[in-house]
């Protein structure tokens, strides 16, 4: 069922009904929010970021062909940024976990020129299409059965989409869900230690 259905206009209407904002109580302004489910445009945003991760991977291992070579310079635990094997160290270091550092060089690509139109065809072997649209369905029927949807009012639902929440002390703020409380509800001395480290990292 779509959200632009008049079947579940209906149902939203019923759910509506009598409600307040799940975070801030405000009564008006109201949406139908359901953590965990995503928007049609986001799940296929999601899919195709991974398919295209994927076949990357894909374009490398069947296409391309490297040599690796050594640089001359290597690290170790005692001295972890890269440095020539010749550097002399003022402390004796310790050479435990020694790694040589090693670049690649691109020496074939047999597919050069062809990544646009292998990634389609690869997209269409592995059901990529189908299995977004599975996705969104699942998404839709989540929605449609108001099952684990709450009401949010456009400023709360808002702040849930950037990854904030509504402070539990004042209820009007939002936080970052790291944090117990907003800035403005913290203990004065808290406050001092965070707006001291702020002006350290100026300075």
């Amino acid at each position: 069922m779509k959200r632009t259905s008049t079947e579940w206009k209906q149902k939203r209407a019923e759910f509506v009904k009598g409600k307040v904002c799940a975070w801030c109580s405000s009564p008006g302004r109201l949406c139908v929010c359901t953590p965990g489910v995503s928007s049609p445009a986001e799940i296929r945003s999601g899919i195709y970021n991974l398919a295209y991760t994927r076949f990357k991977e894909v374009y490398r291992e069947k296409y391309q062909q490297f040599e690796y070579i050594l640089t001359g310079k290597h690290r170790h635990k005692s001295h972890p940024a890269w440095h020539r094997a010749s550097t002399i160290h003022k402390i004796e270091p310790d050479h435990s976990d020694l790694e040589e550092q090693i670049i690649e060089r691109l020496i074939e690509d047999r597919g050069e020129g062809n990544f646009k139109q292998l990634y389609h065809e690869w997209l269409a072997e592995n059901g990529i299409e189908e299995l977004i649209e599975e996705e969104i369905k699942k998404a839709e029927e989540e929605s449609a059965s108001f099952e684990h949807a709450i009401m949010l009012c456009k400023s709360c639902h808002f702040a849930s989409m950037k990854g904030m929440e509504i402070c539990p002390r004042c209820r009007k703020r939002y936080k970052s869900s790291r944090y117990e409380t907003c800035f403005d509800c913290l203990p004065e001395e808290k406050k001092k230690d965070i707006l001291a480290r702020q002006n350290e990292k100026k300075s």
